[in-house]
Protein backbone atom coordinates (compact mmCIF):
# COMPACT_ATOMS: atom_id res chain seq x y z
CA UNK A 1 0.00 0.00 0.00
CA UNK A 2 1.32 3.42 -0.92
CA UNK A 3 1.41 5.72 2.11
CA UNK A 4 1.33 8.87 -0.07
CA UNK A 5 -2.07 7.87 -1.49
CA UNK A 6 -3.60 7.48 1.97
CA UNK A 7 -7.07 8.93 2.48
CA UNK A 8 -7.91 10.17 5.97
CA UNK A 9 -11.51 10.63 7.09
CA UNK A 10 -12.03 12.31 10.44
CA UNK A 11 -9.43 13.19 13.05
CA UNK A 12 -7.09 10.21 12.53
CA UNK A 13 -3.81 10.04 14.44
CA UNK A 14 -1.10 7.50 13.78
CA UNK A 15 -0.38 4.95 16.52
CA UNK A 16 3.07 6.23 17.52
CA UNK A 17 4.26 4.10 20.45
CA UNK A 18 6.19 6.98 22.03
CA UNK A 19 2.91 8.84 22.60
CA UNK A 20 1.35 6.10 24.72
CA UNK A 21 1.71 4.90 28.30
CA UNK A 22 0.69 1.39 27.24
CA UNK A 23 -0.31 -0.62 24.20
CA UNK A 24 -1.71 -4.07 23.48
CA UNK A 25 -1.82 -5.64 20.00
CA UNK A 26 -3.64 -8.69 18.60
CA UNK A 27 -2.97 -9.78 15.03
CA UNK A 28 -4.82 -12.60 13.32
CA UNK A 29 -3.92 -13.94 9.90
CA UNK A 30 -7.30 -14.68 8.40
CA UNK A 31 -6.03 -17.64 6.33
CA UNK A 32 -5.42 -19.73 9.44
CA UNK A 33 -8.83 -19.33 11.05
CA UNK A 34 -12.16 -20.16 9.46
CA UNK A 35 -14.11 -16.93 9.01
CA UNK A 36 -17.06 -18.31 11.01
CA UNK A 37 -14.81 -19.12 13.98
CA UNK A 38 -13.14 -15.74 13.71
CA UNK A 39 -16.58 -14.12 13.69
CA UNK A 40 -17.59 -16.00 16.86
CA UNK A 41 -14.32 -15.19 18.63
CA UNK A 42 -14.80 -11.43 18.30
CA UNK A 43 -16.94 -11.36 21.46
CA UNK A 44 -14.38 -13.38 23.44
CA UNK A 45 -11.61 -11.05 22.27
CA UNK A 46 -13.68 -7.96 23.07
CA UNK A 47 -14.55 -9.35 26.53
CA UNK A 48 -10.88 -10.03 27.27
CA UNK A 49 -9.86 -6.54 26.16
CA UNK A 50 -12.59 -4.98 28.30
CA UNK A 51 -11.51 -6.97 31.38
CA UNK A 52 -7.82 -6.27 30.78
CA UNK A 53 -8.15 -2.51 30.40
CA UNK A 54 -10.69 -2.18 33.23
CA UNK A 55 -8.16 -3.84 35.56
CA UNK A 56 -5.27 -1.75 34.22
CA UNK A 57 -7.02 1.61 34.21
CA UNK A 58 -9.46 1.19 37.10
CA UNK A 59 -12.12 3.04 35.11
CA UNK A 60 -15.53 1.53 35.85
CA UNK A 61 -17.36 2.50 32.63
CA UNK A 62 -14.60 1.26 30.32
CA UNK A 63 -15.48 -2.44 30.19
CA UNK A 64 -18.96 -2.27 28.57
CA UNK A 65 -17.92 0.56 26.27
CA UNK A 66 -14.71 -1.17 25.22
CA UNK A 67 -16.49 -4.50 24.74
CA UNK A 68 -19.10 -2.95 22.46
CA UNK A 69 -16.63 -0.88 20.44
CA UNK A 70 -14.12 -3.72 19.99
CA UNK A 71 -16.81 -6.26 19.08
CA UNK A 72 -18.34 -3.92 16.50
CA UNK A 73 -15.02 -2.95 14.91
CA UNK A 74 -13.81 -6.57 14.84
CA UNK A 75 -17.13 -7.66 13.33
CA UNK A 76 -16.70 -5.09 10.57
CA UNK A 77 -13.07 -6.14 10.01
CA UNK A 78 -13.98 -9.82 9.68
CA UNK A 79 -16.99 -9.09 7.48
CA UNK A 80 -15.12 -6.81 5.06
CA UNK A 81 -11.73 -8.54 4.89
CA UNK A 82 -11.23 -9.97 1.44
CA UNK A 83 -7.72 -11.35 1.27
CA UNK A 84 -7.26 -14.58 3.20
CA UNK A 85 -3.59 -14.04 4.02
CA UNK A 86 -4.15 -10.48 5.24
CA UNK A 87 -3.82 -9.65 8.92
CA UNK A 88 -6.68 -8.37 10.97
CA UNK A 89 -5.02 -6.29 13.64
CA UNK A 90 -6.47 -4.67 16.74
CA UNK A 91 -4.28 -2.34 18.75
CA UNK A 92 -5.34 -0.64 21.96
CA UNK A 93 -3.25 2.30 23.08
CA UNK A 94 -3.56 4.09 26.40
CA UNK A 95 -2.89 7.79 26.78
CA UNK A 96 -3.43 9.76 29.98
CA UNK A 97 -6.99 10.76 29.15
CA UNK A 98 -8.12 8.41 26.40
CA UNK A 99 -7.99 4.89 25.02
CA UNK A 100 -7.40 4.54 21.29
CA UNK A 101 -8.58 1.43 19.46
CA UNK A 102 -7.10 0.79 16.03
CA UNK A 103 -8.56 -2.01 13.91
CA UNK A 104 -6.89 -2.73 10.58
CA UNK A 105 -8.21 -5.00 7.85
CA UNK A 106 -8.32 -5.41 4.10
CA UNK A 107 -11.20 -4.38 1.87
CA UNK A 108 -12.07 -4.63 -1.80
CA UNK A 109 -10.86 -1.43 -3.46
CA UNK A 110 -14.00 -1.43 -5.64
CA UNK A 111 -16.12 -0.92 -2.48
CA UNK A 112 -14.10 1.95 -1.00
CA UNK A 113 -16.19 4.75 -2.55
CA UNK A 114 -19.27 3.31 -0.84
CA UNK A 115 -17.37 3.20 2.48
CA UNK A 116 -16.15 6.79 2.08
CA UNK A 117 -19.68 8.00 1.34
CA UNK A 118 -21.08 6.27 4.42
CA UNK A 119 -18.23 7.45 6.69
CA UNK A 120 -18.66 11.04 5.55
CA UNK A 121 -22.41 10.85 6.21
CA UNK A 122 -21.72 9.66 9.77
CA UNK A 123 -19.00 12.22 10.45
CA UNK A 124 -21.02 15.13 9.05
CA UNK A 125 -24.43 14.22 10.53
CA UNK A 126 -25.56 16.53 13.33
CA UNK A 127 -28.49 14.31 14.36
CA UNK A 128 -27.15 10.76 14.73
CA UNK A 129 -30.47 9.49 16.09
CA UNK A 130 -32.13 10.52 12.83
CA UNK A 131 -29.41 8.78 10.78
CA UNK A 132 -29.72 5.68 12.99
CA UNK A 133 -33.48 5.45 12.35
CA UNK A 134 -32.99 6.09 8.62
CA UNK A 135 -30.44 3.25 8.33
CA UNK A 136 -32.67 0.85 10.29
CA UNK A 137 -35.62 1.63 8.00
CA UNK A 138 -33.46 1.20 4.88
CA UNK A 139 -32.20 -2.18 6.10
CA UNK A 140 -35.72 -3.36 6.96
CA UNK A 141 -37.12 -2.20 3.61
CA UNK A 142 -34.36 -3.88 1.59
CA UNK A 143 -34.27 -7.02 3.74
CA UNK A 144 -30.54 -6.46 4.14
CA UNK A 145 -28.72 -7.60 7.27
CA UNK A 146 -26.19 -4.78 6.83
CA UNK A 147 -27.85 -1.86 8.62
CA UNK A 148 -24.65 0.15 9.24
CA UNK A 149 -25.92 1.25 12.65
CA UNK A 150 -23.02 -0.20 14.64
CA UNK A 151 -20.65 2.65 13.85
CA UNK A 152 -23.40 5.18 14.50
CA UNK A 153 -24.06 3.56 17.88
CA UNK A 154 -20.36 3.71 18.79
CA UNK A 155 -20.50 7.50 18.44
CA UNK A 156 -24.07 8.15 19.58
CA UNK A 157 -24.33 5.85 22.60
CA UNK A 158 -20.72 5.10 23.56
CA UNK A 159 -19.29 8.59 23.09
CA UNK A 160 -16.34 7.47 20.99
CA UNK A 161 -14.82 9.54 18.23
CA UNK A 162 -14.27 7.64 14.98
CA UNK A 163 -11.87 8.22 12.11
CA UNK A 164 -10.41 6.20 9.25
CA UNK A 165 -7.25 5.86 7.22
CA UNK A 166 -7.52 4.16 3.83
CA UNK A 167 -4.41 3.00 1.96
CA UNK A 168 -5.72 2.06 -1.50
CA UNK A 169 -4.09 -0.50 -3.73
CA UNK A 170 -5.15 -1.78 -7.16
CA UNK A 171 -7.35 -4.57 -5.73
CA UNK A 172 -7.02 -4.41 -1.94
CA UNK A 173 -7.29 -1.36 0.30
CA UNK A 174 -5.93 -1.36 3.82
CA UNK A 175 -8.56 0.12 6.14
CA UNK A 176 -7.63 1.33 9.62
CA UNK A 177 -10.49 2.44 11.84
CA UNK A 178 -9.71 4.45 14.96
CA UNK A 179 -12.09 4.75 17.90
CA UNK A 180 -11.08 7.20 20.62
CA UNK A 181 -12.69 6.72 24.03
CA UNK A 182 -12.41 9.51 26.58
CA UNK A 183 -11.35 8.22 30.01
CA UNK A 184 -12.15 11.38 31.96
CA UNK A 185 -15.30 11.25 34.02
CA UNK A 186 -18.05 13.38 32.57
CA UNK A 187 -19.10 16.17 34.88
CA UNK A 188 -22.76 16.12 35.83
Amino acid sequence: MNESNAIVLGDFIEPESSDFEGSLVFSIKAAYIEKGKLWKSKDITAEFLGDFWKAMLDVEHIKPTLHFVCAELLENAVYHSVKSDYLIKIQLCFKTDELLIYVKNSADTKKIEELKKFVRSVLEEKNLQKLFIKKMKEAKKSGCKKSQVGLITIIKDRGAKLSWKLDPGPEITSVTTLARINLKKKET
